[in-house]
């Protein structure tokens, strides 16, 4: 019998690259969509964001794409192996988490991966009780480092998508570094490909969280530009 080519071997670097495609060419049909968005709302933003991603896996290849599960909805974090019952972040939900069995996983218990995407607005805040940029941060990146949240747990890297609603998106960039820089996160870097208008634009950083295994997590980020 012979091996398998490394590239075939669906390890979760080459899981997370397919599931990547899909978020960046979700997004670009959600933002060209005509049924009827509503930027403001993020819940209904969210619930479109599921449709694209459905749409975007049959685009780019249906079973050819490597995508032979969908994303899960609002969903409470799936159990480990392990992990306390009553652990309070096992009722956590995450915005969307995407799965797969992973066969080469020595122990078919831990074979379950789950890749978490998280979804925030941004820009000017309309009401004083919740900004925008701060709450992406506080509310959204935070959830990857907490231990009563532990969104990525298992996992080497996440996603956090970004709604932009208004304002310049270097304006955006530094608030919300502003407020990680707070939470002693380092800042998110764009990526030299910079600012896409009214597209998708891909941003980065990698940082410790130390009750959470593994330690070393990477977050990738995917501002979409609705104004």
């Amino acid at each position: 019998m012979t091996r398998p080519h490394l590239s075939e071997i669906d390890s979760w670097a080459s899981f997370e690259t397919r599931i990547l495609k899909v978020i960046v060419s979700a997004l670009e049909i959600l933002r060209n969509t005509k049924r009827g968005l509503t930027k403001e709302n993020e819940d209904k933003l969210n619930y479109e964001l599921y449709l694209c991603m459905l749409d975007a896996v049959r685009e780019l290849g249906g079973e050819d794409s490597g995508i032979d599960s969908p994303p899960v909805y609002e969903c409470i974090n799936q159990p480990l192996e392990g992990e306390e019952l009553l652990d309070v972040a096992r009722k956590k939900r995450p915005d969307f988490q995407w799965g797969y069995i992973d066969h080469l996983e020595p122990n078919p218990r831990k074979s379950a991966k789950h890749y978490y995407i998280e979804c925030k607005r941004l820009g000017t805040p309309i009401r004083s009780d919740w900004v925008f940029n701060q709450n992406y941060v506080l509310h959204g990146v935070l959830r990857f480092v907490k231990p009563e949240c532990k969104y990525g747990r298992a996992s080497s890297s996440g996603t956090m998508i970004g709604y932009i609603q208004s304002m310049e998106e270097e304006d955006i960039l530094t608030e919300v570094n502003e407020e990680a820089c707070n939470s002693d996160i380092p800042a998110i870097k764009l990526s030299p490909k910079g600012w896409k208008k009214k597209g998708v634009s891909r941003l980065e950083h990698k940082f410790s969280r130390p009750k959470v295994l593994p330690t070393h997590f990477t977050l990738r980020h995917f501002w979409l530009d609705l104004q």
